[in-house]
């Protein structure tokens, strides 16, 4: 292998993560609309707001923090009004164990690369606690020397914060959590990965499915930059759905045409253009 050191993007590089959440969160929303009667536009506006508000379109039990609900049990606790929508936190949860897996080809590949002694880091935008539980459910923690992700939310578990004690189960060791301002495509944190690591950027390879947010930060610190195609490829139907509760501010669609403009003007060191294996090849030619 060319390089010593594989940073790999997560959602939509090893999963179709567009495809798994707006699955399950529309199941979740769906019957929440059954259980309560609440409007439907109304409350997927309400989502979009709690996303919003905290930067994050995957918030835990955003559904409890939204005006809908919050004006149907004006009396209740959080706790009281997660029990009454257990039954839409489990379509959520059932759902996502049907839905979500990994791209074909990515353990295969990831066994290969390790066997070629390439070191393999995690790195996304995804907060701590939905990362834990997708690496987890994928048993994929133990490929990774580390895992870089976004700080965790401050949503409490309508139990109380001891319902959080999984992390306590997780190789927490190997997380570094990233500030909001810490956000692709700044170059500097993919160079302060490589020297956690150990390894020059000229050592290392990045492999993720933006180019506005990934090959270019990769292209930025001259790192190795593999453009993850195969991962753009989404139903435009789940896309648009993924929009209308997105976390999206207007100041991030237009931080998007900036680097959209400054992209144009660059290419991707290695296209994978069908699956997560052509990364072999890229790191072999």
């Amino acid at each position: 292998m060319r390089k010593k050191l594989l940073i790999c993007d997560l959602d939509n590089t090893l999963y179709d993560w567009v495809a798994y959440f707006v699955d399950a969160f529309y199941a979740l929303a769906d019957e929440v609309v059954r259980i309560t009667n609440c409007d439907r536009e109304q409350l997927l506006d309400d989502f979009r707001e709690v996303h919003r508000m905290h930067h994050d379109a995957e918030h835990p039990f955003a559904v409890l923090e939204t005006k809908a609900i919050a004006t149907i049990f004006p009396q209740k606790s959080r706790a009281e009004i997660a029990q009454i929508l257990d039954p839409a936190l489990h379509a959520f949860n059932s759902r996502r164990k049907r839905s979500l897996a990994l791209y074909a080809g990515v353990r295969e590949t990831l066994d290969a690369l390790r066997e070629n002694n390439v070191t393999l880091v995690a790195h996304t935008e995804s907060k701590l606690y939905a990362v834990v539980d997708r690496l987890s459910r994928l048993e994929l923690v133990e490929y990774f020397n580390h895992i870089y992700c976004r700080e965790r939310s401050n949503s409490l578990h309508p139990s109380g914060d001891g319902a959080w004690d999984y992390l306590s189960n997780f190789p927490m060791d190997k997380v570094i959590e990233l500030s909001h301002h810490q956000r692709k495509p700044n170059q500097r944190v993919l160079l302060e990965i490589c020297a956690r690591e150990g390894v020059s950027p000229e050592d290392t390879a990045y492999v993720g499915d933006s180019m506005s947010r990934d090959v270019l930060m990769a292209k930025r610190a001259h790192v190795y930059a593999i453009w993850a195609k195969y991962g753009t490829n989404h139903n435009e139907t789940d896309y648009q759905r993924l929009v209308r509760v997105s976390h999206w501010t207007d100041e991030d669609i237009r931080r998007e045409k900036t680097l959209a403009i400054e992209v144009s003007s660059i290419s991707p060191d290695y296209i994978a253009e069908n699956s997560f294996a052509e990364v072999l090849s890229a790191l072999s030619a």
